[in-house]
């Protein structure tokens, strides 16, 4: 499917253009799995609806900052919810977890991400089990550089130059 063709796409398009009915047709398509992606970041329910519903009037607002062009509509959504949730964990020092490095299995299945998510595993299984641990605490959990060179014992120095090569080594795996 191109990019012309992703309905969510073409939903968002029109939620720019404050078209309602496109959005609450983009909400009912897509916010079941920011739901899960929140919650599975803040380990509540209440907390993952509250960064949804977060999410979604900031959709409302940015979407004309979508550019169909320079990356997938899901994506875009996704990172905005989850920059929500990440805020939420982030502001609220007394909603402690335990944090699951092993997180390649809890993203919410999609047939469309199949291929991504194996060749994503595959580039991460190339790098040393500390910048692995490094990326996936810092993308999924947003653990900030002195939260992870603390939780991995490293210079924060060491860990930013390792994060850096690692995300290198990443880029350069997925594009092959």
């Amino acid at each position: 499917m191109s990019k012309r063709d992703d309905p969510i796409a073409v939903l968002l398009v029109q939620t720019a253009k404050h078209d309602a009915a496109a959005f609450r047709e983009l909400y009912e398509l897509t916010a079941p799995r920011q739901l899960a992606i929140a919650a599975r970041l803040l380990g509540r329910r209440d907390l993952a609806e509250e960064a949804v519903q977060d999410a979604y009037v900031s959709i409302w607002d940015k979407a004309e900052n979508f550019n169909p062009i320079t990356g997938s509509a899901q994506g875009w959504i996704t990172t905005i919810t989850r920059r929500r949730a990440i805020d939420r964990l982030r502001a609220s020092p007394w909603l402690k977890r335990e944090i699951d490095i092993d997180w390649m299995d809890t993203i919410p299945a999609s047939p469309d991400i199949h291929e991504d998510r194996l060749a994503l595993q595959q580039c991460l299984d190339r790098l040393s089990n500390k910048v692995q641990s490094a990326i996936r605490l810092a993308y999924l959990y947003g653990l900030t550089h002195l939260e992870l060179s603390k939780m991995l014992n490293l210079p924060l120095g060491t860990l930013k130059s390792q994060l850096r090569r690692g995300l290198a080594a990443l880029k350069e795996c997925l594009s092959t």
